[in-house]
């Protein structure tokens, strides 16, 4: 499958997590495939070789299973939807393969396990097992009823051993000859309660030393020959899975790796904090290594005896989940998530991140000391002032982290006055909003608290409470927070069930005199704020200090803030983005738009991220889509997107999705101060090569003009931002001559003047 983008994948970086491990797969001279929750990555020889994404072709990030083929030189990926990829390491080519995911007879259809015999591949899926020819890569069988269990059963995992092929399943384990008809499900024979094991789902299965062995969430069973019993080899954590090689059996528990010899020694090793999720054996050198991956630590290599195992992943984030992206110096700051995982060891690693100058540093419960004795996780609210990095958690209160030394203050309900929903546990601080004013304060929301706002001076660390605004319903719980260039802090406001109320604009005044407060509440009501809807998921403010509001169901603006409070009906009323193409079924731009996220370039323009639509760049006034980037025309991860920012020196877009970080190489970026010598790219300029010339060097606010040797006027135009665009094209909009042409920048005064040259060849 080729991937057909409408921009340059040069312009994409991703930026994922390659610490979960989903498995692991070694081709015949000892290289080592890991496939993981952010894509798959190669290790050979102690070093780190490459690493795949969407962007390199990949169908998905998260390969459930992989498995290499030697014969045919290639890697063969297999995910939760069904689909496979085919990755060619010595070309690095990638194809797809859509058998099982196109297979509507069947739902769900995710592939589980894949195992190679002799020249067939196995593929264990959601309803049964698929067989394919590993020449063409086609389809010659699938299996869908094994014996007298149910047609469609859920395959978990796949064992062949001499002429045997074993399944397990959701019901218990199949099993049948591989040189017979395997569709006839006659030919497939069961062990489940009506014959001495258990009807449950299994886990993994192994065959060794003619011992069946296999694993259920009730314990880990054995069968040697005759009947089934509880192992007495394994401690009593599940086994996740096995591998058998011809002298060895090896087990993996989420925390113990084991091993029985061909005599029957068995042999233990700890991962410690580590937790295991897969296994495999490198057996190509002299003596055998073995490879544990683990939930959060990446791949640990043991030798045979098991006495020491070393962990090693790629450079980058710790997990996938990311929130509240900000930028601060060009250093970018980001919470994890506030969504659970209902797993207590993928949780404590959502904390937050620092990224700067191209090294990630990722702070959690998982390793850092702090954070776990505070049972600090589930972070995804931030803000900055001069000292410190702020970050809100689901519960756990806020962290504080030092910029200059990384100390780091956990402040919550035990040490400070930060309290939760007293109808629930006021011992469980949500911090749903965080925002810092001009002075340097620091200011959060605690979601459903009898008093949600709280304030902390750079001089005091403690956190000063105050009570909802006179006038405000008790229904109205607060929830997020943006602090204005004026100070006001805007709130959006939910009720108990989370439907949406609006927003609250407050005044405070002096903060520590709640008498000064002044606030007003915003509505869809078209004399009383003109929301386009009431669930208010974003605020910004512009460079023209304009407030803009995203919704559930599209954006309004507020041109003067400042008078919200003090004006009347006029002032309070959001203008709607009116789409200056008048022939759009819609003159509202991004009516139907469910925004969760947006940010300002250099330039004025807005990045307008949504729940499922992906992403939209519109212009500075809001009239315009200038691009729109989805999951089918861009590397996008996902269409879902949950934070943007933007790093102004470069332009450099980052965008948070569900399923993981990405960024985009935008065009503006900071404005200069002065205007000298411009940089002009690409010099001199081809119509055969080349799309568009960039413009550098420029101030914030630019008039260009492009003259010929004569002087004439060839093209005129407007900049916003340190870098422009130009298509090449006259007044006209038709190519011109080949020659050199002058560029002259005047700033918006005419105080700046900025001059470069092009040559151009029609």
């Amino acid at each position: 499958m080729q991937f057909v983008y409408s921009q340059n994948i040069s312009d994409w970086t991703p930026y994922t997590s390659f610490q979960t491990i989903k498995d692991i797969a070694v081709d015949d001279t000892g290289i080592i495939y890991v496939s993981t929750l952010g894509g798959i990555f190669v290790y050979d020889n102690g070093t780190i070789t490459s690493q795949y994404t969407t962007i390199d072709g990949l169908s998905r990030l998260d390969a459930e299973k992989i498995v290499f083929d030697n014969l045919n030189d290639r890697l063969i990926i297999g995910y939760i939807d069904g689909g496979i990829d085919l990755l060619y390491p010595s070309t690095g080519v990638i194809e797809f393969i859509g058998d099982i995911k196109r297979a509507e007879n069947f739902s769900p259809r995710g592939i589980n396990d894949l195992i190679i015999n002799e020249n067939e591949l196995y593929v264990a899926t959601d309803f049964g097992i698929v067989n394919y020819d590993l020449n063409l890569f086609v389809v010659s069988d699938s299996y869908t009823k094994l014996g007298d269990f149910e047609r469609g059963m859920v395959v978990s995992d796949l064992e062949v051993v001499g002429d045997s092929l074993y399944a397990a399943t959701a019901s218990g384990i199949a099993y049948a000859n591989i040189n017979i008809s395997l569709e006839f499900s006659d030919n497939w024979a069961n062990f489940d309660s009506n014959n001495g094991f258990i009807s449950e789902p299994i886990l993994a299965i192994s065959v060794f030393r003619n011992r069946i062995y296999a694993s259920t969430n009730s314990g880990n069973y054995e069968y040697d020959g005759n009947s089934w019993a509880l192992s007495s080899n394994f401690d009593s954590g599940v086994i996740v899975e096995y591998l058998s090689t011809a002298t060895q059996l090896y087990a993996l528990d989420n925390n113990q790796l084991f091993k029985i010899d061909d005599s029957g020694t068995l042999t233990e090793k700890s991962l410690g904090e580590e937790k295991g999720t897969s296994i495999q054996v490198n057996n190509s050198g002299s003596s055998d290594q073995i490879l544990v991956g683990t939930l959060n630590e990446g791949v640990g290599i043991a030798g045979d005896d098991l006495v020491v195992v070393n962990f090693f992943s790629p450079e980058g984030p710790y997990q996938n989940t990311f929130d509240a992206l900000k930028f601060v110096d060009d250093i970018l700051i980001a919470s994890s998530s506030n969504e659970s995982d209902r797993n207590s060891d993928i949780d404590r690693g959502k904390g937050y991140y620092i990224y700067q100058e191209n090294i990630w540093s990722s702070f959690n419960a998982q390793n850092n000391s702090i954070l776990n004795s505070s049972a600090f996780y589930q972070a995804f609210t931030s803000t900055v002032n001069q000292d410190y990095y702020y970050f809100g958690s689901w519960g756990r209160g806020i962290a504080r982290h030092d910029r200059v030394t990384n100390e780091i203050v956990v402040f919550d309900e035990t040490n400070s006055t930060l309290r939760g929903w007293e109808a629930d546990d006021p011992n469980f601080p949500v911090i749903s909003g965080l925002s810092t004013d001009r002075n340097g304060d620091v200011w959060a929301v605690s979601r459903w608290a009898a008093n949600p706002l709280y304030y902390k001076s750079q001089a005091d660390d403690d956190w000063v409470s105050l009570p909802p605004a006179a006038g405000i319903s008790s229904q109205d719980e607060h929830f997020g927070l943006f602090i204005d260039s004026f100070d006001q802090k805007w709130i959006s406001i939910q009720a108990t069930n989370l439907a949406g109320r609006g927003l609250i604009v407050m005044r405070t005044g002096d903060p520590t005199d709640p008498n000064d407060d002044e606030a007003v509440k915003l509505t869809d009501d078209r004399n009383n704020g003109f929301l386009p809807n009431l669930q208010v998921k974003a605020i910004i403010e512009d460079r023209n200090n304009e407030v803009w509001v995203g919704t559930e169901r599209g954006i309004g603006r507020y041109i003067f803030p400042e008078l919200i409070i003090d004006g009347g009906p006029d002032e309070r009323r959001a203008q709607f983005l009116i789409n200056e193409d008048t022939s759009a079924v819609s003159r509202v731009l991004l009516r139907d738009v469910n925004v969760s996220t947006m940010a300002v370039n250099s330039a004025n323009q807005k990045w307008v991220g949504s729940e499922n639509q992906g992403l939209y760049l519109i212009n500075a006034e809001g009239s315009k889509i200038i691009k729109q980037f989805t999951t089918d025309n861009s590397p996008l991860f996902s269409n879902s997107i949950k934070s943007i920012a933007v790093k102004e020196s470069t332009g450099e877009v980052f965008i948070a999705t569900d399923k993981g970080l990405i960024s985009y190489q935008d065009v503006p970026f900071q404005a200069e101060r002065e205007m000298n010598e411009l940089t002009i790219y690409p010099n001199p300029f081809r119509y055969d090569v080349h799309n568009e010339v960039f413009i550098e060097g420029l101030t914030d606010q630019t008039k260009i003009k492009v003259l010929g040797s004569d002087g004439s006027l060839v093209a005129e135009f407007d900049s916003f931002g340190g870098r422009t665009r130009w298509d090449v094209r006259g007044r006209g909009g038709s190519r011109i001559a080949t020659g050199v042409y002058f560029v002259i920048a005047l700033d918006e005064n005419g105080n700046e003047k900025g001059i470069g040259k092009i040559a151009v060849i029609k």
